[in-house]
């Protein structure tokens, strides 16, 4: 699956390891899911989480948020890992995203 310019907001980040210190920020994004690793790439910052990381999924009006742990944040060539909420604006296709990773 594959979405682009979808609007992402990282919440309640607790980091686990390296050098990332935001425990919230949004950016929008090119979003993938293919072979169980949801990618989210911002260009500057690159998010990536694989499906047993998935605590859980809700689905919201037009919007999927993924509670998630132990996912990898990468800015500058620095990779840190993290833990938090993660809130995907998808429009019409949120549902389908929905039972993509939660089905």
């Amino acid at each position: 699956m594959k979405a682009e310019n979808v609007k992402t907001e990282f919440s309640n980040l607790e980091i686990q390891m390296g050098p990332f210190r935001d425990s919230k920020f949004k950016l929008k994004c090119y979003v993938t899911y293919h072979d169980q690793l949801l990618v989210m790439d911002g260009g500057k910052r690159v998010a990536t989480m694989h499906a047993r990381n998935i605590g859980n999924v809700h689905l919201e009006k037009k919007a999927i948020r993924i509670s998630g742990l132990n996912f990898e944040i990468k800015e500058n060539e620095e990779v840190s890992v993290a833990s938090g909420s993660i809130r995907l604006e998808l429009g019409d296709a949120a549902e389908a995203w929905y039972k993509e990773l939660w089905g």
